[in-house]
């Protein structure tokens, strides 16, 4: 009876493995729309949870990111967070960080966040080990750059 369960737990522990999960954008993007969704299992394309990240550049150095859309199709984990930073650099203050259910819906505040570079890191990351469904994109758009007027401005001064 005993090697039984243990053959039982043994597939199970096969089965929910996150050995064969390949995130859905791996590496370098470049292009107008970066698709964002969960990793997947390589043999039957069901998600996982694997911790995916991936740089996304414009194709263009005058357009900047914008117009967030985000859908949880579901959330087995509450663990997961979803962070978007402007730039290469990940080790600062994402541009945008969202819990795992947090839907981003057009129009909405975050969904009106801009980059201020042409080139966007989107990393998902989670402690726990059920898989999210998450699936959205993050648009490349032209005027969307940084003002190159100073912050601060004096007023002129005239002499009569």
């Amino acid at each position: 009876m005993g090697w039984k369960l243990a053959a039982v737990l043994l597939v199970l522990l096969i089965k929910y493995t996150n050995a064969d999960c390949t995130c859905y954008e791996p590496g370098n993007y470049t292009g107008r729309l970066a698709p964002i969704s969960n990793s997947f299992d390589n043999s039957d394309f069901s998600s996982c949870y694997t911790p995916c990240s991936f740089l996304a550049y414009s194709g263009d150095d005058t357009r900047r990111w914008g117009g967030l859309t985000i859908n949880w199709g579901s959330v087995e984990d509450n663990s997961g967070i979803l962070q978007i930073f402007d730039g290469t650099d990940i080790t600062g203050i994402p541009l945008i960080q969202l819990s795992a259910g947090t839907n981003v819906l057009s129009g909405s505040t975050k969904n009106l966040i801009k980059s201020s570079q042409p080139r966007i890191t989107i990393k998902y990351t989670q402690t726990g080990t059920g898989a999210n469904v998450y699936y959205g994109v993050i648009k490349a758009t032209p005027g969307l750059q940084a003002s190159t007027l100073p912050i601060n401005t004096v007023a002129p001064t005239t002499n009569t």
